[in-house]
């Protein structure tokens, strides 16, 4: 398709109808009104804020209506079809009520990705490593054609939908909020990186949260591949309803345990070699290497590019060392099992741990071990006194606003030695985002080190 293709594609499939976006917050809402706008199709707003705070958001957007406040069935009024952000929950009085009028609810993913015919599909869910796989496998992809990252990475699908519909490869990152009603999403080839703990105060229980996590193998046609991480005992036995399953794993030929080294065809990478620092991240390349065999991409540059991967901003990236301390920056790290897998990463006796959050229930117990034998644990926000009373330390300090917590960590770090984030909780108590709670970390810490120890260096 040409420039326009996509937006005629969803003209002609949805002429006639009338969307109600559902949740208009920074990323989906916003890409989902100006698309609408392209392809000239009308509709109308619904979120639960007062509409005044929605007006920054308005600018250029000319919807039927603009619903804010409390949301109730009146603002289905005119609404033949319903375009959900991943952000509101299916269980919300709004949803339900536009089930019952018999309105399809689509999210994103689910409306616009089957509209395209060029570009591989290729979908990457997961608890944690999404971000960091996507990012990588787009900078494969892109040696061999155009590819596009997008999806739950903060890059709206249908805020790209041109630049999708010209390209070779579309990496999609895909939450489990954006997978819990699909009606056709496939993926040539689907990724489940790994499953844990996470989400509980949206999902029932861990299976519930599963279940839906499998739903990306929902609808897989006979060509498409399931990309399975063999090394979680979660994910291990898992078979798509069709398709076939390529496997990755420390032990599937895409790595070698005697001297840590990749894997591809006949050319092999030291891990040592590698600009990814960090162990966590082995079962990351790992599926991004099986993906691009499953492709058939030369496998000399798909290794080049691992070689020279940074990584990704706000996971587990070094911000700065000073007076022989370095911080860490591991924000994105959400989930306990992303928490562990940065610890391990780091020297037990010099390290100090930065904890909190949003409150989302997790349970902190299974850390008690990694982190008994650290130099320091401070816990802050919502979430902090409950993590401190679930490790059992009682040295662990808890203060409740993220810079205390952080002048707090800089004080007690030895030197040599770790400051580290990694929260294992969302920033949304204190901050808009990880990525500005990242940045307050690494500005607090420069400053704070800085009268201790006097200047140091930035990466």
């Amino acid at each position: 398709m040409g420039s326009s293709g996509i937006f005629d594609a969803a003209r002609q499939a949805f002429a006639g109808n009338t969307f109600l976006i559902l949740g208009f917050g920074r990323f989906t809402g916003p890409a989902a009104a100006r698309f609408f706008e392209r392809c000239g199709l009308p509709y109308s707003i619904s979120d639960c804020r007062p509409a005044q705070e929605l007006a920054p958001r308005l600018d250029g957007l000319h919807p039927v209506h603009v619903h804010g406040g409390p949301q109730d069935a009146s603002h289905l009024e005119g609404a033949t079809a319903v375009l959900l952000s991943p952000g509101v929950p299916r269980t919300s009085a709004l949803v339900r009520a536009a089930e019952a009028a018999g309105l399809p609810v689509w999210g994103d993913l689910d409306l616009l990705l089957p509209l395209l015919a060029r570009p591989k599909l290729i979908g990457i869910s997961g608890t944690d490593g999404k971000t960091t796989t996507v990012t990588l496998l787009s900078a494969i992809c892109g040696h061999f054609g155009t590819a596009v990252a997008c999806g739950n990475n903060g890059v709206p699908v249908m805020e790209v939908a041109a630049e999708l519909d010209r390209a070779d490869f579309a990496v999609t990152e895909v939450s489990s909020f954006m997978l819990e009603e699909t009606q056709r999403l496939r993926f040539d080839a689907s990724v489940i990186l790994n499953i844990a703990q996470d989400h509980v105060d949206r999902y029932a229980d861990l299976e519930e949260y599963h279940r839906t996590k499998l739903r990306i193998l929902r609808h897989c046609r006979n060509t498409d591949v399931f990309v399975r991480n063999v090394d979680d005992p979660k994910l291990r036995d898992v078979l798509p309803p069709a398709g076939r399953v390529r496997d990755f794993g420390l032990d599937t030929g895409f790595f070698d345990r005697r001297d840590d080294t990749y894997i591809m065809g006949k050319c092999r990478l030291p891990l040592t070699q590698c600009r990814l620092w960090g162990r966590q991240f082995i079962p990351d390349v790992l599926a991004a290497l099986a993906v691009a065999d499953e492709l058939g991409l030369d496998p000399e540059p798909v290794l080049e590019t691992v070689r020279t991967f940074p990584g990704v901003p706000h996971r587990f990236q070094i911000a700065g060392e000073t007076g022989g301390v370095r911080w860490i920056d591991d924000s994105k790290a959400t989930s306990v099992q992303a928490v562990a897998a940065a610890v391990a990463s780091c020297p037990k006796l010099e390290t100090v741990i930065i904890l909190g959050g949003r409150e989302k229930f997790l349970d902190f117990t299974p850390l008690r071990e990694a982190l008994a034998g650290l130099a320091g644990v401070i816990c802050y926000g919502e979430a902090g006194e409950r993590i401190r009373g679930q490790l059992g330390r009682k040295d662990a300090l808890y203060v409740f606003a993220f810079h205390e917590a952080v002048r707090l960590a800089c004080a007690i770090v030895p030197s040599p030695g770790v400051l580290l984030l990694s929260p294992g909780c969302t920033s949304w108590d204190q901050f808009e985002s990880y990525e500005v709670r990242g940045r307050v970390f690494a500005e607090e810490a420069e400053l704070a080190l800085k009268r201790r120890f006097g200047p140091g260096v930035r990466p």
